[in-house]
């Protein structure tokens, strides 16, 4: 069945990616995105036929993209700090709260785009409610994203 993502951005830009829906549960969907083209993103190479997981859960300002090499060998996996999310029956929608932590396949953390988030604050983009919710989650996520990931493993067991 074919699922669309919808990400919509802070500064009111909206993307959609066209997606085949892996598992749904009432408060999780596990979407499959086919890349489209060969990319370099921090850092990692996405080589033709990449393709990406994503886990999108209710009440979890996160959501986790595990992405797979053509091979199926783990390139990264990428958190977005989100919020809003909504779980349909076609579509996953959610706000970009615009901070991203990437984490490499032997666990090494790097967090990307924290001067855009201080630059959305600075402008008041970014509500200070936001702000604060992007600054709690990223602490969560530096403590528990070796937990989450095994649970986003597992979710893939299941499908």
């Amino acid at each position: 069945m074919r699922i669309t993502e919808i990400k919509r951005h802070l500064d009111g830009r909206v993307q959609t990616f066209e997606c085949d829906l892996v598992y749904a549960a009432p408060s999780v969907r596990v979407v499959r995105f086919q890349h489209p083209a060969e990319a370099r993103l921090a850092g990692f190479h996405f080589p033709p036929g990449t393709y990406t997981y994503g886990f999108f859960w209710r009440g979890r300002h996160y959501g986790l993209y595990r992405i797979m090499g053509p091979d199926g060998r783990l390139i990264a996996h990428r958190f977005d700090v989100i919020d809003a999310v909504r779980l349909r029956q076609a579509s996953v929608e959610y706000l970009d709260l615009a901070l991203d932590l990437w984490v490499s396949p032997q666990g090494h953390l790097v967090v990307e785009d924290a001067e855009e988030v201080r630059l959305y604050v600075r402008r008041g983009v970014l509500s200070p409610e936001h702000a604060l919710l992007v600054e709690r989650t990223q602490r969560l996520l530096e403590r528990r994203y070796p937990a989450i990931i095994a649970e986003a493993a597992r979710l893939l067991q299941l499908r």
